[in-house]
């Protein structure tokens, strides 16, 4: 295994890709790259379900990628899904099999979040720049819309537009027709005109980080439509699609026969987007999804020090986005604080010997609904973390922090007890002793060990405790309860 390879698969809507690389100085180097060309948005019938078929491919693909990763750390590999993991109406199933295959986990990263790693991506193959620029990314199905300096975004939209869901509804069995095209650039820009205005300012030039962009760039250049990317060279493109009628027919330089297929869909988005953002030129940018998840993958590797410290210095984006949720809805500092300590504490005592980033990502959250109400804040905080950008974070991580932060009090039943692992269940459990120890405000659960005993757990607290602090106590009697009725096997001793 070579510890100097740094790893990123990415599972898209048209393909997937697997690219493996090194560290030279502060640059990522590609040594090796692998594209399949699964095109899973095809497989999404008019419910939103994936056929079995596709994700018989799926699996098939990843099983390969599994052995071209076999020389390289798991640990230094970034696995993460986008539009088809996000829609699919069985994406559990789905996600299951894929994460089985490929023999590691799998992030299904949001919209917004796949924008953020295409920038950083993207940002760290062109020349550096202190003046804004747009780069967007048309994938099989969502595109992605960033406006950035240097290697920071400042605005990034998400929408559902792919180049093979488009080519599906519009050009049916590659059929090219004339009112096809203009049903689908009606269609694209009717879906951008809610962008803000800043994205339809005008741009000189703007990149394309996507393997569409890439595509045809080369097929405009290679048949003389035109020697850039703009309007003209996409307009003669397009009307050679639509006199010769069919995508089978089709003979151009530079097209894949895997790429045919969707074609026409990606080039109605194109020309949507160049006249919806009044662009003058399009260039491809080498960078893209992938390489944002290995340089944001060695980002998080390269944190150091405390949680407060990685916000500041920015190397763990997924800090930053805490720090700003908690500053934005004024959380108690000090409270967070409290709680975090208690749970990392009983955590430590259950036998993990390092610092959970999830646990202290909720317990810096669990209180920022009171930013709405006090009453069911808990409720509210949860809402919050569930609908709100959160850049860095995998929706999986989202998913977690909610429930964490939903069930850290009151009654379990509001959780399925299904959702909840081993490992789940125990944050909960610490978090949940934790916030009790820590409800006047003023102490933490740093004298009490959680240990697992039978398949249960075992709690043991000072015996002072009842008589100096009898309403911990009663709270405790209280959690006893409501663990043993949602499935915890829970015991409190002295």
């Amino acid at each position: 295994m070579n510890e100097g390879l740094i790893a990123a698969v990415d599972l898209g809507s048209n393909s997937f890709r697997l690219m493996i690389g090194k560290l030279d100085g502060e640059q990522i180097v590609p040594v090796s790259t692998w594209r399949e060309g699964v095109r899973l948005a095809g497989g999404l019938d008019e419910k939103s379900a994936l056929s079995e078929s596709k994700i018989e491919e799926a699996v098939a693909a990843l099983t390969r990628f599994r052995e071209r990763l076999a020389a390289v750390n798991p640990e230094r590999v970034r696995a993460v899904a986008t539009s088809t993991y996000r829609v699919a109406k069985n994406a559990s199933q789905l996600l299951a099999r894929s994460e089985a295959a490929l023999g590691m986990p799998i992030d299904v990263i949001s919209g917004n979040e796949e924008a953020r790693l295409i920038y950083l991506g993207c940002a760290h193959s062109l020349p550096w720049s202190e003046s804004d620029r747009l780069i967007f990314d048309i994938g099989g199905g969502s595109t992605e819309f960033v406006i950035g300096r240097g290697y920071e975004p400042s605005a990034m939209e998400s929408f559902p537009l792919g180049a093979v869901t488009l080519s599906k509804n519009f050009f049916p069995d590659g059929v090219v027709t004339a009112a096809a095209f203009r049903k689908a650039e009606v269609f694209v820009r009717s879906r951008l005109e809610v962008l803000r205005s800043e994205y339809k300012r005008g741009w000189d030039v703007a990149y394309g980080s996507s393997g569409t962009v890439r595509a045809l760039f080369e097929i405009v250049t290679e048949n003389d439509f035109g020697s850039v990317v703009n309007d003209s060279s996409l307009l003669a493109l397009r009307d050679e699609l639509i006199m010769v009628g069919r995508m089978d027919r089709l003979t151009l330089n530079a097209l894949k026969a895997s790429r045919a297929p969707v074609l026409p869909g990606g080039l109605a988005i194109l020309l949507g987007i160049v006249h919806e953002l009044n662009i003058e030129r399009i260039d491809p940018a080498d960078g893209a999804l992938r390489l944002g998840a290995v340089y944001d993958l060695l980002a998080r590797e390269t944190s150091v020090g405390s949680r407060t410290a990685r916000a500041r210095d920015g190397t763990d984006i997924r800090e930053r986005t805490i720090d700003r949720l908690t500053r934005r809805y004024d959380a108690d500092a000090a409270q967070s604080a409290r709680v975090d300590e208690g749970a990392q504490h009983l955590w430590q005592t259950l036998g993990s010997n390092q610092h959970d980033a999830l646990l202290s990502w909720a317990a810096s959250l669990h209180e920022i609904g009171m930013a709405i109400s006090h009453e069911d804040y808990h409720r509210h905080s949860a809402y919050i973390i569930e609908h709100s950008d959160l850049p860095g974070f995998a929706e999986r991580e989202r998913y977690a922090i909610a429930q964490l932060v939903l069930g850290h009090t009151g009654s379990l039943k509001k959780l399925d007890r299904d959702a909840f692992d081993r490992s789940l269940t125990e944050r909960l459990l610490c978090l949940r002793i934790a916030a009790i120890f820590s409800h006047g405000r003023s102490a933490s659960a740093g004298a009490a060990h959680l240990m697992r005993k039978n398949g249960g757990y075992v709690l043991t607290i000072e015996s002072s405790i009842r008589t100096d602090r009898p309403l911990t106590a009663a709270l405790l009697e209280e959690e006893l309860e409501r663990c043993v009725k949602w499935g915890i096997e829970l015991a409190i001793r002295e």
